[in-house]
């Protein structure tokens, strides 16, 4: 199976770049692609995508379409999804009715120092998600106070990441398109 894991963060320490390397490193049998750079995507223009999609734009897109499963990682910033995480939620859910999210089995996930763990924003972008047609897992993992839960060196990082790990192997073996 090919996972590709998204970081909504664009900081150099994000905590939810560390919960797809943690993805990546609970799903060793799998091919999990990770991407953190979505500060190279231009934002969103019609007109931009008229003329000719940008280079950052098409790498998504292929590494989404080609991917059995999508896992996205996102902060919460003012109690919602950042706007990087939604900008390349924007493209790639062109062209309509296309788009590289369309069926994809996707599962959403979160990190914050607070005591929520990003929940509103993985509930926003759940919801934005599945308006555009992709196959949203309704598990819902947060990671509340992540600078102890995401530290390698806690006893909360290895409870973290058993956690993680049930979920994935839980959300894989119950979506048909991911069975076999």
């Amino acid at each position: 199976m090919k996972i590709l894991g998204i970081s909504g963060s664009t900081r150099a320490d994000s905590f939810n770049s560390a919960l797809i390397r943690m993805v990546a490193a609970n799903l060793p049998e799998h091919n999990v692609e990770v991407e953190t750079n979505l500060a190279a995507l231009p934002f969103y223009n019609a007109d931009i995508e008229a003329r000719e999609i940008p280079d950052a734009v098409e790498n998504l897109r292929q590494l989404t379409a080609e991917s059995d499963m999508v896992v996205i990682a996102t902060p919460e910033y003012n109690g919602t999804t950042p706007g990087v995480l939604m900008n390349a939620v924007e493209w790639l859910s062109r062209p309509h009715r296309s788009s590289a999210l369309a069926m994809k089995p996707t599962l959403v996930i979160s990190a914050s120092p607070t005591p929520g763990g990003g929940g509103r924003s993985a509930a926003h972008l759940r919801s934005v998600l599945e308006r555009i047609g992709a196959d949203v897992s309704p598990a819902e993992f947060a990671v509340p106070r992540a600078y102890g839960a995401l530290n390698p060196e806690t006893a909360e990082y290895r409870e973290t990441s058993q956690r993680l790990d049930t979920l994935l192997r839980t959300v894989a073996a119950q979506s048909p398109a991911l069975a076999g």
